[in-house]
């Protein structure tokens, strides 16, 4: 009886209830702390840019038809290339090496975007305090584990500086990191709608236009290469190092080839760029002393005037202004004058402000590139490397935003026509 009973007070199974599915919320990982995060994706990205260099190093090094025994000198060559670029400036002896393969920064900076995006998600930030929040846990332990790397780094006389690398990985992860996280937390769109839309504008037209004057410098750097694609071939064979030391030497073209495309920028701008000190390259003469035997010096062009054809990548800047000019045009609308208004009003000289303004953007951007790309490679001579960014900013600013200014007058003009 009692079986029976339990039998007929227990729900059958065509009577009973389904489950109800766990709702969406549930699924979505929850929020940790911050730093915890933070240090946890600092670690892992900086793992993976490593290990990918310690895998190019570590080939070259097994598949070198002469090497030795030791591992940790390819072990150290990576951390090296992994701290300069951060910034981390690297003493040989008496100088040192400063200029950073801006190819490989930009690789890096990609893992630090998503690394910023990934704090903001699985700390559950939503907001602009929680970006920010995420961005300093992951920059801080960057930059601290940077500044530990270069112990390791250092083999022989060969010494990266722990105050650099502190300093440079905190300023990268913070940039890059910073970009993720606003964008995960989509607080930029936020943060570019309280420009007012002028201004907005104006910084539109000047990345633009330094896009266009830093691509046609990578053209520049492309058609140069190839055009000395015998000369580079030689200087690769040059250094004995097999098919594996060819390979490497190609990775590391390939990560100053930013650079190389900076110096074009500033070549094509009018200022140039230096080789060594008490060198210069541009569009007025060329100085040159010995240079490094690298493939990526094959390119430069004997000591002399410059030709009729260098003289054609002053078209750089002319593009670039026209560029800013029209994008202005095409975005503002052109404003009424009143019957009282000043002659430079109805002739729309105050519009032509902006296509400065524009300009003074451009310069600012190619000035910073100009800076990043240059630096030392050694000591005595070769402490003066790439182009100065001042001199970069006067001339960028002055050309774009001359030329910007012209071609907002001459479309405002003919309009009015």
């Amino acid at each position: 009886m009692g079986r029976m009973a339990d039998t007929m007070s227990r729900p059958s199974a065509a009577t009973r209830k389904p489950q109800q599915p766990p709702e969406s919320g549930d699924s979505q990982p929850k929020s940790r702390p911050v730093a915890v995060v933070g240090t946890a994706v600092a670690a892992w990205t900086i793992a993976l840019g490593v290990a990918i260099l310690i895998c190019l190093t570590l080939t070259a090094w097994v598949t070198a038809a002469h090497h030795d025994d030791a591992i940790r000198p390819a072990i150290a060559t990576a951390l090296q290339a992994w701290l300069l670029a951060q910034h981390t400036g690297i003493a040989v002896g008496a100088g040192s090496v400063s200029v950073i393969p801006l190819g490989l920064t930009a690789l890096l900076g990609a893992l630090l975007v998503r690394a910023g995006r990934l704090a903001v998600r699985h700390s559950g930030g939503t907001d602009l305090l929680d970006a920010g929040a995420a961005t300093f846990a992951l920059a801080v332990p960057y930059a601290v584990i940077a500044a530990l790397l270069t112990n390791p780094a250092r083999i022989g006389a060969v010494r990266p500086e722990p105050l650099q690398a502190l300093a440079g990985a905190f300023v990268v992860a913070l940039v890059c990191g910073g970009f993720g996280a606003l964008r995960e937390t989509h607080q930029l769109d936020r943060l570019l709608a309280v420009i007012p839309d002028d201004v907005r504008s104006a910084i539109r037209a000047g990345v633009s236009s330094s896009a266009v004057v830093i691509g046609l410098g990578a053209v520049i750097v492309a058609a140069a290469l190839t055009n000395s694609a015998n000369r580079a071939g030689a200087l690769a064979a040059a250094t004995h190092g097999g098919y594996s030391g060819a390979v490497l030497l190609s990775v590391v073209t390939l990560a100053y080839v930013p650079n190389a495309a900076a110096w074009a920028s500033a070549y094509s701008l009018g200022p140039g760029f230096a080789v060594g000190a008490h060198t210069s390259v541009s569009v007025t003469g060329v100085t040159l002393g010995a240079v490094p035997s690298l493939p990526l010096f094959a390119p430069l062009p004997e000591s002399g005037s410059a030709t009729g054809v260098g003289w054609l990548v002053l078209v750089a800047p002319l593009a670039a202004g026209v560029l800013a000019g029209w994008l202005l045009v095409r975005e503002r609308p052109a404003p009424a004058a009143a019957e009282d208004a000043p002659w430079w009003v109805k002739q729309g000289l105050q519009e032509c402000g902006w296509g400065l303004a524009a300009g003074v953007v451009a310069g600012v951007l190619l000035s910073i590139v100009a800076w990043l790309s240059s630096g030392s490679l050694g000591a005595g001579r070769m402490s003066e490397i790439g182009p100065t960014g001042g001199w970069v900013l006067l001339a960028g600013g002055f050309e774009i935003g001359g030329v910007a200014a012209v071609t907002i007058w001459l479309l405002r003009w003919r309009d009015r026509r």
